[in-house]
């Protein structure tokens, strides 16, 4: 059954099946109670900001066809448990109808201390109080831990769907709805950019492509190009400005020999990163930029990760590929990189949690919850602190047989300042490359 309130939702297949039934549900009860089985008592959809959750809600409240009551927290705590108390109210009055508690963990301090608070108590014998009138209880939430585990159980939200950012075809899908009807150039690619932004809300997809719109227009540009839509993207999501350096523009270049300038560090930081990637996880590279104020003035990779990889695997290749930045600069200069602590904490980190979750190094260092003496808590970091060596090492190793490619990706960053996917695959089939395993 296909129901044309849902249309509005782009992607989100699966989301949508289980709205569709429920809507059926609430619309279509006499079918169901011959079965000898009735509706949810609630549904909960969480996630976070911007994934289009209330516009979810909203499609679920026209396709059931009844008459709903929106809770929003728009009063002072006093007044506001009062309207959630007249909110029911008139829910009753108008049943069968349904309720919805829009941003529901907003009803009160947003932290873990105040999960006792009043509104949410409130809500809660208000939800017990409405059981058998047909009455169907919405809400919409960012993050469920401030909320009490008493009023997201089963029996007051039977149904609880966790909302996630658009990936893969998804992704697409939302791209090339916000796309079309707008002037684009022919070189726009909706999987380029799915890719470029992965992970990242539907709110923001939307935000950065209308920016792109507006670049284009400033310049007095009949179409909106892949350029328009990456300078928007940089600027927008990670506050790299529109013109990189104020330096000459050749400064960079002239100096990417000389490894007691910044520049010099950065640009081959970021291709160390970006060669790694790409040998172990081909076509993942998305973007690299040589500065961004968002990241201390550094650079940055960002990657597109397949989901179709084990998990162990991805996160080995990754902890590699954090490392490959520090790798570059030492290979190329034989100096330590100043910009590697995000980098070392992260590969330490996550080492440390294959160690204690996946057995990596060895049973016996497993994170059992029974043994958590300081010896073990020492044989650990030892254990971390080896395995994070073997990861640096095969980094090196990766760079040692692609250096052709680490040139070619650094003197091209040093040029631009900024490589897109397209650039990073031109570069690489440029090179022989050797494929190495882990």
């Amino acid at each position: 059954m296909c129901m044309k309130e849902f249309d509005k939702i782009i992607g989100y297949a699966s989301v949508k099946k289980e709205l569709e039934q429920i809507a059926d549900v609430l619309k279509n009860g006499d079918v169901y109670s011959k079965l000898g089985v009735s509706a949810p008592k609630g549904l909960l959809l969480h996630g976070d900001p911007g994934l289009g959750k209330t516009l979810m809600a909203s499609c679920l409240i026209e396709a059931s066809g009844r008459p709903h009551f929106v809770c929003r927290k728009n009063k002072p705590n006093g007044d506001f448990v009062n309207a959630i108390k007249e909110t029911f109210a008139k829910a009753v009055e108008n049943a069968p109808s349904i309720i919805l508690l829009d941003d529901m963990d907003k009803f009160t301090n947003g932290d873990e201390s105040h999960r006792d608070a009043e509104e949410y108590v409130t809500v809660q014998s208000c939800i017990d109080e409405v059981k058998g009138k047909n009455v169907f209880v919405l809400a919409t939430a960012n993050n469920t831990r401030t909320l009490p585990e008493s009023l997201i159980r089963a029996g007051r939200f039977d149904r609880v769907i966790e909302i996630e950012a658009p990936v893969g075809e998804d992704a697409v899908k939302i791209i090339e709805h916000y796309i079309e009807g707008k002037p684009f150039a022919e070189d726009v690619d909706a999987k380029i950019i799915a890719r470029i932004m992965d992970g990242y809300s539907c709110a923001e997809l939307e935000t950065v492509i209308n920016e792109a719109g507006l670049y284009a227009g400033f310049q007095r540009s009949e179409k909106i190009t892949m350029q328009h839509f990456i300078d928007a993207c940089l600027q927008t999501v990670f506050d790299v400005p529109i013109k990189v350096s104020g330096d000459n523009e050749d400064e960079w270049v002239e100096n990417l020999q000389n490894p007691n300038c910044i520049s010099t560090q950065i640009v081959y930081h970021e291709a160390g990163h970006a060669v790694i990637e790409e040998i172990l996880n081909p076509n993942s590279v998305t973007l690299i930029s040589a500065y961004s104020r968002k990241f201390g003035s550094g650079g940055f990779t960002t990657l597109y990760r397949s989901q179709n990889e084990l998990p162990l695997q991805r996160k080995m290749k990754r902890v590699i590929g954090v490392l490959g930045g520090m790798a570059a600069t030492e290979q190329k200069f034989g100096i330590t990189d100043s910009g590697t602590t995000r980098d070392l904490n992260y590969a330490f980190r996550e080492t440390m949690r294959m160690i204690e979750n996946e057995c990596i190094c060895g049973f016996d260092l497993h994170a059992n919850g029974y043994d958590d003496s300081e010896e073990l808590k020492k044989r650990r970091e030892q254990a971390t602190s080896i395995q994070v060596e073997k990861y640096y090492r095969k980094a090196k190793e990766i760079l040692s047989l692609n250096w052709e490619f680490l040139e070619k990706l650094a003197k091209e960053l040093a040029e631009k300042k900024i490589l897109n996917t397209a650039d990073v695959q031109r570069i690489k089939s440029e090179c022989e490359i050797v494929s190495v395993k882990i």
